[in-house]
């Protein structure tokens, strides 16, 4: 797959956002409706095990069966003419809720915590009632998206590639090989620890409740030297008591975790309009004391090498984010990006649940305090839409090799230091059109690192981590630095050219 490589005739590849043990994720443009999507390529290598095709496809089936507002929505699926198979599916925009729960400034609070899992709660609900058990649920698996119409911030449910439609009946013969566990034993029940077969919802609630311990403690209700030995525990012995660990939370919300976290399933919350019953009712008080969320005493587990998510997860650090509280009379919601309006409005679905009336009028809170940090408020957003322009290629010279420096020095504030070398960037292919108007005597750069990220700071400005959108700049020479998580840097010259279009690539050890 490359960048403007149009498949089946409709969808312009444009840029690879991630990739994961079974599949890649392409940003695209529908090129007679110029809307934009994500669309999912299964592994060739993967696609050779049936078994693993018929976890790929079931996303769609899933999604076509449930059609819920929380739950990302499949609208296309296909196969390439070299006989890829792929999925087409919205573009989302945001970070996992594993990001959101550890790596906010300012923190995020219980309240919040709570708005976000109701949403969850009504969507696995929805799941429920159309007979479909999810068994891979983990917090980068719920996704908070931001919808660009509403500005509101949404949780999106993920990735229902090992989920289980219980009129099967019995074993899941196709998608449950033999001597395997399928789903991520961090948040896996018992008795999907234990290999049972006749799973029904009660195991997405265990699941739920690892969620909620691990956001409200900092800790997992399971630890384990390794994979064999965590299994073991889960199906053998009692999770970790938050009554112990995390007394400070509220008891009725310490409640709710414990009825999540039951090892016998029928001692469990049976199903999540019980669950969601519960959250709302809990909702004002916890507006009376927003406690924020304790330091995580985890680490991050976004590098699944199972990943089948529909889209890249974010990397620790990447964006802050920040969830305030929906307004006094709406559906549990939440918006994290600043709005022109102190309250956020939100339409309710069927599958939601309404707060009491009583609960106080929540208003939002800012993300950024200060004038030069409300500039920076961009960098919350990650804005995953890249289109290509209508421009002739411009080829750009290299001169000489990147510079490697400490990542203490200071970042530079001048585009024309002698002492920075001058690199080439690659220009993009050409495009029939694009969504996102190029400014008249501009150029556009995209600014990508691999195989980590890094945060690039663009002639001394800071633009946030990689990838970045598209930076429109004017003609001449810019000065790039990169800082990586290794603690080291890189800095570079670019010349950007009116009306080119261009993209350069970090290289990350």
């Amino acid at each position: 797959m490359q960048s403007g490589l149009v498949i089946v005739g409709k969808y312009r590849l444009n840029q690879l956002l991630g990739t994961g043990g079974m599949a890649e994720v392409w940003s695209a443009t529908n090129v007679f409706t110029e809307r934009e999507f994500a669309v999912k390529f299964l592994s060739p290598e993967v696609a050779k095990t049936p078994e693993h095709a018929a976890r790929f496809l079931k996303e769609a089936k899933v999604s076509a069966r449930v059609n819920h507002p929380n739950i990302i929505d499949i609208l296309d699926v296909g196969q390439t003419d070299d006989g890829k198979l792929f999925l087409v599916m919205e573009l989302l925009s945001g970070v996992p809720l594993e990001v959101a729960m550890r790596r906010q400034t300012p923190p995020m609070t219980i309240p919040e915590l709570v708005f976000v899992m109701t949403e969850v709660a009504s969507a696995l609900a929805a799941a429920h009632r159309a007979g479909v058990v999810h068994r891979d649920l983990k917090p980068s698996n719920i996704y908070l998206h931001r919808d660009h119409k509403s500005h509101a911030a949404v949780p999106k449910l993920l990735d229902f590639g090992v989920s289980k439609f219980l009129e099967d009946g019995g074993p899941n013969v196709a998608l449950t090989m033999a001597g395997t566990v399928l789903g991520s034993p961090l948040y896996m029940s018992p008795e999907q620890a234990r290999g049972d077969s006749n799973l029904d919802g009660r195991t997405d609630v265990f699941a739920f409740g690892a969620i909620l311990f691990e956001a409200l403690t900092g800790q997992r209700p399971f630890d384990a030297a390794n994979f064999n030995a965590l299994i073991v525990k889960i199906a053998t012995t009692p999770p970790k008591d938050i009554d112990v660990i995390a007394p400070e939370v509220p008891d009725a919300l310490r409640d709710v975790v414990k009825r999540c976290l039951e090892p016998q399933r029928d001692h469990r919350l049976a199903t999540f309009e019980a669950v969601a019953e519960r959250l709302v009712a809990i909702l004002p008080d916890l507006e009376k004391d927003p406690r924020p969320l304790p330091p995580p005493q985890t680490i991050l587990s976004t590098d699944d090498p199972d990943a089948t998510n529909a889209l890249p997860i974010v990397r620790p650090g990447d964006r802050p984010l920040s969830v305030p509280p929906p307004p006094a009379a709406g559906t549990p919601h939440f918006s994290a990006w600043p709005t022109p309006t102190p309250h956020l409005s939100y339409t309710t679905s069927p599958a939601s649940f309404a707060p009491p009336a009583s609960a106080p009028a929540a208003h939002m809170r800012s993300i950024y305090a200060g004038g030069a940090a409300a500039a920076a408020a961009i960098v919350v957003l990650l804005v995953l839409l890249v289109t290509a322009l209508r421009r002739e290629p411009t080829v750009i010279t290299v001169a000489g090799p990147a510079q490697i420096t400490s990542a203490s020095a200071p970042a530079p504030s001048v585009s024309s230091d002698p002492a920075v070398p001058t690199v080439a960037v690659d220009t993009l292919p050409v495009a029939s059109k694009s969504t996102i108007p190029l400014e008249k005597g501009k150029g556009r750069l995209f600014i990508s690192a691999g195989p980590s990220w890094c945060t690039v700071t663009v002639d001394g400005v800071s633009k946030g981590p990689t990838p970045l959108p598209a930076l429109d700049l004017a003609p001449g020479t810019h000065q790039l630095r990169c800082d990586a998580p290794s603690k080291k840097s890189k800095t570079v010259s670019v010349v950007i050219q009116e009306a080119a279009t261009a993209n350069y690539k970090f290289s990350i050890d």
